[in-house]
């Protein structure tokens, strides 16, 4: 495989890195999706359960990035100054502190489903099937948490393609065991929640095997035999950048499950209502997501090139077109809302609820896509401490601050919760994007 620059420039181009990760993230919000749509013909309150365990998944799945997103940057820095040797001493080290943090990660998420899931107060069916969800789906995360190193290892080198075909194949093989756990096919039992989280896990797994013979297949250098020569420096730089970087995700996801703690004292149709909103808006901010993930990525290569000034306005562009696209979508999908919705529930009360949401979204998600373009472009750049302190200041002093005023006290409800949402995305976003135009970021490089 030739490993020429020409040809490294070529896998960094955005359009050959964001559609794969584009058609990647559909993927992987169908999944997700496909286990709420399908479980909300067996019990709407196995939705509300999958909703509360959606915020812990989530969780988990932060502190593992917090190896992967050090990762990811270090080895785009290093592969666009050249450093080679430095950028396969970074995967080695990067999968060995993945198998530790993950099987960590693993104990932490049984424990929590034993403990922490009482404390939200559910009604008994729901915190039931809530429960069955986690320890099964929990119990795994290890695999979760490798697997996102091997995606993420692929994508960095330029091959973005890879981890997309995997996640197709693992969504589809997702799908048919939800089917046979619902529907009883062959007059096999119906399996429920705990079924639904099998299916979930297997695919998983599955994925996470795929992604490892594709990342050999490439010839990316990975040289385990020397894992005593990696010097410390290197899984220090992962731990410190990931740490940082992770920090803001984990802010906002700690900051998202006490705004759901909020929505469940608003009683089980407002939890549903969010519920469905949260998964519908997943696939409204998809590109935008996918744009912000290429681009941290292409940041990264051009910032280890020296390439600053070009990229300072490259970024401006994709964050124009992810904008566009993002408010497009909600636009549309505020259009034919109540044909979305009746994909997902008939109740009058829930339908009416998620209809003010997805209203709403078109402001949210205007506001995210300042996040998703120039905190990603920052980070790679290096400069991840300030969207870290801003992101705490404003997720807990708007996001949930207001969460609780709007929703809670002055008894606007879970449309409250979501504009206070909106807010703190729309002020965070142009504070980064404010910074990214003034370029701070460029002392920052690795």
């Amino acid at each position: 495989m030739p490993n020429s620059e020409s040809t490294m420039n070529k896998r960094m181009n955005i359009v050959a890195l964001t559609w794969p990760i584009f058609i990647e993230v559909l993927l992987r919000t169908a999944l997700n999706t496909s286990d709420v749509f399908m479980l909300s013909g067996y019990s709407d309150k196995a939705v509300s359960a999958v909703g509360v365990i959606a915020q812990l998944s989530f969780f988990l799945i932060i502190v593992s990035s917090m190896v992967s997103s050090g990762t990811g940057i270090l080895i785009s820095q290093y592969n666009g100054s050249g450093r080679t040797q430095d950028s396969a001493y970074v995967g080695v080290a990067s999968i060995l502190l993945s198998v530790g943090v993950g099987l960590l990660l693993s104990v932490l998420a049984v424990i929590g489903a034993e403990y922490f899931l009482p404390l939200y107060g559910l009604e008994a069916q729901v915190e039931q099937y809530a429960h069955e969800y986690l320890i099964i789906s929990g119990a795994m995360t290890f695999n979760v948490t490798v697997g996102i190193v091997f995606a993420t290892i692929l994508r960095s080198h330029g091959f973005s393609r890879s981890p997309m075909v995997i996640n197709l194949i693992a969504g589809v093989l997702n799908i048919a065991g939800n089917y046979i756990a619902l529907y009883q096919p062959f007059g096999l039992p119906v399996y429920g929640v705990e079924g639904v989280a099998i299916a979930t896990v297997i695919s998983q797994v599955l994925a996470t095997v795929m992604l490892w013979v594709s990342m050999r297949s490439k010839g990316i250098e990975l040289p385990f035999s020397r894992y005593r020569e990696i010097p410390k420096d290197i899984y220090r730089k992962i731990l410190k950048i990931g740490g940082m970087n992770a920090g803001e995700v984990l802010s906002y996801n700690v900051a998202q499950i006490t705004i759901m703690f909020f929505v469940v004292q608003m009683g089980t149709a407002s939890l549903a209502a969010f519920t469905y909103a949260q998964n519908i808006a997943r696939i409204s901010f998809a590109f935008s997501l996918a744009l912000g993930q290429a681009s941290q990525i292409q940041v990264g290569y051009y910032v280890g090139k020296g390439w600053a000034d070009k990229i300072l306005v490259m970024v401006q562009k994709y964050f124009v077109v992810g904008f566009i696209a993002s408010v497009s979508f909600c636009a549309l999908v505020y259009l034919f809302r109540f044909n979305v919705i009746a994909l997902f529930t008939e109740e009058p009360e829930i339908t009416a609820l998620t209809a003010s949401l997805i209203a709403g979204s078109i402001i949210l998600e205007a506001g995210r896509v300042f996040n998703l373009i120039f905190i990603s472009a920052l980070k790679a750049a290096g400069d991840i401490k300030f969207p870290v302190q801003m992101g705490i200041i404003s997720m807990w002093g708007i996001g949930v601050g207001m969460s609780y005023l709007l929703g809670v006290h002055w008894s606007y409800g879970v449309f409250g919760a979501w504009m206070a949402i909106a807010m703190d995305e729309w002020l965070r976003g142009i504070i980064m994007a404010r910074r990214w135009r003034q370029k701070r970021w460029v002392k920052f490089s690795l």
